[in-house]
């Protein structure tokens, strides 16, 4: 009863000001992509980031923009921070990082005859083979390359 008269409460008021109230009331979230890129002998992409410390290298990774789609993100994301043009072809995994940061993994193709032209934010971009991933890699990153490897038929899932 009283969830139903707060309901209708709620849709007398107009939409600007209930916009305000949800925004309020609800938590916020920070969404970042990350692309697992396989060239065509099966190296994956991978970056030294400079704002990575303790594990610098890792997955091309970015915040989405406000009404972006990830996978329109990841391609604008490479773009920006190692020059390359990069087809998604799925997305892989949606989970999150910590409290209020979530992230979307997307999975896709890059052609590693392209030259790498890092920007203000990558020191440099490498295609790695999977048993020669960097010691200093994020071992989460580490972990997702490992599982998106794997053909999507021959997945279990825990």
């Amino acid at each position: 009863m009283v969830k139903t008269l707060l309901a209708r409460l709620f849709r007398a008021i107009p939409l600007p000001i209930a916009r305000v109230i949800v925004g309020v009331l609800h938590a916020r979230f920070n969404v970042t992509v990350a692309g697992v890129f396989f060239a065509a002998d099966g190296k994956v992409l991978i970056l030294r980031h400079v704002y990575r410390h303790r594990h610098p290298w890792g997955l091309p990774a970015g915040f989405l923009d406000a009404g972006e789609v990830p996978e329109a993100a990841m391609v604008r994301e490479v773009k920006e921070e190692i020059g390359l043009d990069v087809k998604v072809s799925r997305i892989f995994k949606v989970h999150l990082i910590r409290p209020r940061h979530m992230e979307v993994v997307v999975v896709g193709t890059a052609d590693a005859r392209q030259v790498l032209t890092p920007n203000h934010e990558i020191f440099e971009g490498a295609f790695a083979s999977l048993d020669a991933l960097p010691g200093d890699m994020m071992p989460s990153h580490k972990e997702i390359v490992r599982r998106a490897a794997i053909p999507p038929t021959l997945r279990i899932e825990a």
